[in-house]
């Protein structure tokens, strides 16, 4: 992709990994992040669907970071393989396949590249918890490590954890460009709307490289 584009809005990151009834009752097939009523940075398209998208880190900085293959979150009890994820045809973030498994956005930014890195996976299933279920209960200081292909350790350290409702996401300041490392773990949360068949908000934790 270009460099002129620094970031890209598109469907709350994840969010058709969301998109499920609580567990004991039928599952309804995934469904998307409404679309957002936050204003859309000058110059940047928005990709019909949703509030929020990962930067893109300058091709020049691609070579010095591997490829994350695992995430590992002690303290919640987090040990998870990383799926690539794209977009949809509709300019949607693809789901993680599986409930146990995250997945990071492989056409942003890689994890230890300037700028926030995304990483989505589901909060829970038709059958209990799933891999991002604890992500609610990281708290500032919490330590988050993603290892890479080629044998790399990148820590994190967490910052900030927030929810936000779907509809007014603060795109720009989640997913607008930094001039260092970040790291961005994205469910959902809140309360579920049986008529969308999604969660009403996005829970967002942010880390910075150690």
């Amino acid at each position: 992709m270009k460099a002129a584009w620094l970031y890209i809005v598109m469907a709350g990151v994840l969010l058709a990994a969301c998109g499920r009834a609580p567990a004991h009752h039928p599952a309804p097939a995934p469904s998307l992040t409404p679309r957002s009523t936050a204003s859309q940075p000058a110059g940047i398209p928005a990709i019909p669907g949703g509030p929020t998208g990962p930067a893109h880190a300058a091709p020049s900085a691609r070579p010095e970071v591997g490829v994350p293959v695992r995430l590992v979150v002690p303290s919640i009890g987090v040990d998870t393989g990383l799926e690539s994820l794209g977009l949809l045809r509709d300019g949607t973030l693809q789901a993680p396949h599986e409930w146990g498994m995250a997945g990071w956005y492989a056409d942003g930014v890689r994890p230890g590249d300037p700028g926030p890195a995304v990483i989505a996976g589901h909060v829970d299933s038709v059958s209990g918890p799933a891999v991002f279920y604890r992500l609610r209960d990281l708290r500032p200081g919490a330590r988050a490590t993603v290892y890479t292909r080629d044998g790399q350790q990148l820590r994190f350290v967490v910052d900030d954890v927030r929810s936000y409702p779907k509809t007014t996401f603060p795109t720009a300041a989640v997913y607008g460009p930094t001039p260092l490392p970040e790291l961005r773990l994205i469910t959902c949360t809140g309360d579920f709307d049986w008529t969308a068949h999604s969660y009403l908000d996005n829970l967002v934790v942010t880390a910075r490289l150690a």
